[in-house]
């Protein structure tokens, strides 16, 4: 652990091995969060985020937000202080980490690094501005405010199987198809099947960080088959779900060696 009067810097590693949801709470000093190993699902009140291996997110200081983590995850976390969150964006960004971040992350945290404090506030200076001139991630699900539109998401993340049309929400939530295609894209910035892919990437991510098999998932999502599945997520991830579970897999051993 390193510690100065503007940064706290911890690595953690959270234990549990089932999901656990934290209360939402919020502090005064700014949070930056980066995940080495496991799958973080994140939230605030006008978001979810995904955070896989490699991904970090900003969250600005007094912002409400709460997390579930799936199975055994290892991360840096950074504590700063109000002065210097001016210089980064006040809204919560996600990311995916530069190897230069990463690699700040850990020199920082390497309590035998015995840094002067010249050089480590030159290196927290570069860790911020990449921080703030990294470009926000995908993997980000924004949340409405319309509440004809907030019940068809909230039905969305309560069963992501459902496979309906916007018509059909519709006919359900009290609006035409194309009042909600509108509200898609006017208070999410998505079309309805990017924000659904998202919704269904994330649920991915966690289903495969806790070993569940193609076709579990195919039931869980909606799809026809395990094949099915895979077709989808090969082509929304670039990556296959056999890959991603032995990389998680991996880690998680790593870890545990």
């Amino acid at each position: 652990m390193t510690l100065n009067d503007d940064v706290l810097i911890v690595e953690r590693v959270l234990e549990q091995t089932a999901e656990k949801e934290d209360k939402p709470h919020r502090h005064p000093l700014g949070q930056f969060v980066l995940v080495k190993c496991g799958v973080l699902h994140g939230h605030t009140l006008e978001q979810h985020w995904l955070m896989k291996p490699g991904m970090a997110v900003w969250i600005p200081p007094d912002t409400a937000h709460w997390g579930k983590a799936y199975s055994r995850v290892e991360l840096t976390v950074l504590y700063v202080a109000p002065m210097l969150c001016r210089s980064l964006t006040g809204r919560v960004k996600l990311i995916d980490s530069s190897f230069l971040i990463s690699a700040l992350c850990e020199r920082l945290a390497d309590a035998s690094a015995h840094l002067s404090e010249k050089r480590r506030d030159s290196m927290l200076q570069l860790l911020l501005e990449e921080i703030e001139e990294q470009p926000a991630s995908n993997l980000t699900l924004p949340l409405p405010k319309d509440l004809r539109l907030k019940k068809v998401t909230d039905s969305l993340i309560a069963d992501p199987a459902q496979r309906l049309t916007l018509a059909e929400w519709g006919h359900r939530v009290g609006a035409t198809e194309r009042t909600l295609a509108r509200l898609f894209r006017k208070e999410t910035g998505l079309r309805y099947t990017d924000w659904q892919n998202r919704l269904l990437l994330a649920v991915a991510w966690q289903g495969l960080a806790n070993g569940i098999s193609n076709e579990q998932l195919a039931v869980m999502l909606g799809f026809s088959s395990g094949d099915s599945f895979g077709h989808w997520f090969r082509r929304v991830a670039d990556s296959r779900p056999s890959q991603v579970r032995k990389h998680l897999q991996g880690q998680r051993a790593s870890i545990q060696a």
